[in-house]
C-alpha cells in the first residue's frame, strides 16, 4: 500500500509565494510601461512586453489549478497595451531596417513608403495615448488578477502542466509551416519562463530535451524569424499603388532579399528544433500520465 502524502507535501507553491511572484512582476511591468509610454523607446517597449509575457506564461502554469484551465489571465487592458506596443515596435524596427538598407544613398531610399510608415507610427502612438494615461498605475489590474489566484500550486498541477505542454509541443514535431512554428514557440516559452518552478518534475528524457540553454538559443532564433516575418508583412501591406515605379521596384527588391533571409532563418529554427530530437509522445503514454481528457 502506497503511503499517502500530507496536504503540505503536495503543495509546491503557497499562496504567499504566488502573490510574491505576481507583485514583483507588476513592479517591473509598471516601471517599463511608464518608460515606454513617455517616448516609446523600443528597448523599454521590449522590456514591458517581456515582463507581460512572463506573467502570461506563469498564469498558464497557475491555470492548472483551475477546473477549466482558463481562469487566470492578464486583463483586457494589459492585452490591448501589449498589442499596441507590439505594433509600434514593429513599425520602429521597420523604419530602422529601411534606413539601414538605404544607407546614405538617395537612390535606395523609398521616401513615400517611409512617410507612410511614419504616419502609421504616429497613429498608433496617439491611439495608445488615447487608450491609456501616461501616469496610469497597474494597481487595479494587479488586484483584479490577484483576487482570483488560487491558494496554492500543487505538485500534481505542475506535473499536469509539464505533461500537457510537452505533449502539445511534440504534437507539432515534423511540421515546418509558419503557424506550427509559432505554436511551438509559445509552448517553448511556457517551459522556458517557468523553468525554475517546473524543472524538478522533468523525467530524464525531458531533462535532456528541455535544456534551458538550448531553449534560449531556439527562442533567440524564433525572435529573429518573427522579426523578419513582420518586416516582410509590412513591406507587402504598405506597398500600395500610390508608390511610383522606382519605389515599387525598390520595395520589390527589398522583399525578395528579405524573403530569402526569412527562409534562411526558418531553416535555422527548424534545424535547432530537429537537433533537440523531438519525438511525439503517444496518446497512450499521455493517458497513462493521467492528463488525457
Amino acid at each position: 500500500m502506497k503511503p499517502t502524502l500530507s496536504p503540505l507535501k503536495k503543495i509546491f507553491m503557497k499562496k504567499n509565494q504566488i502573490d510574491e511572484f505576481v507583485e514583483k512582476n507588476f513592479k517591473k511591468i509598471d516601471k517599463n510601461f511608464h518608460k515606454s509610454i513617455t517616448n516609446f523607446e523600443t528597448k523599454y517597449i521590449q522590456q514591458f512586453r517581456a515582463e507581460v509575457k512572463r506573467l502570461k506564461v506563469f498564469l498558464h502554469l497557475i491555470n492548472m489549478e483551475s477546473d477549466d484551465g482558463l481562469s487566470y489571465r492578464i486583463t483586457r487592458r494589459m492585452k490591448t497595451v501589449y498589442g499596441y506596443f507590439g505594433i509600434i515596435r514593429n513599425l520602429q524596427m521597420q523604419l530602422k531596417k529601411i534606413n539601414e538598407y538605404a544607407g546614405n544613398s538617395a537612390d535606395n531610399t523609398p521616401v513615400f513608403y517611409i512617410n507612410i510608415l511614419e504616419k502609421e507610427l504616429e497613429y498608433w502612438k496617439k491611439l495608445s495615448h488615447d487608450f491609456i494615461d501616461v501616469g496610469y498605475s497597474f494597481m487595479n489590474d494587479k488586484q483584479q488578477i490577484m483576487a482570483l489566484l488560487p491558494d496554492k500550486l500543487n505538485k500534481k498541477s505542475i506535473q499536469k502542466f509539464v505533461y500537457y505542454t510537452v505533449y502539445e509541443l511534440n504534437s507539432f514535431a515534423g511540421r515546418t509551416d509558419d503557424e506550427a512554428l509559432d505554436s511551438i514557440r509559445k509552448f517553448i516559452e511556457d517551459i522556458y519562463y517557468n523553468y525554475e518552478v517546473i524543472n524538478p518534475f522533468f523525467d530524464e528524457r525531458e531533462k535532456n530535451f528541455l535544456n534551458k540553454k538550448n531553449m534560449g538559443t531556439c527562442l533567440g532564433l524564433f525572435d529573429d524569424f518573427r522579426n523578419e516575418c513582420a518586416a516582410v508583412a509590412l513591406l507587402q501591406t504598405f506597398g500600395t499603388d500610390k508608390l511610383d515605379e522606382r519605389e515599387k521596384q525598390l520595395l520589390k527588391e527589398m522583399e525578395n532579399e528579405w524573403l530569402h533571409r526569412k527562409k534562411d532563418l526558418k531553416n535555422k529554427v527548424v534545424a535547432a528544433l530537429t537537433s533537440r530530437n523531438m519525438k511525439a509522445t503517444s496518446s497512450q503514454e499521455f493517458a497513462m500520465a493521467g492528463i488525457a481528457s
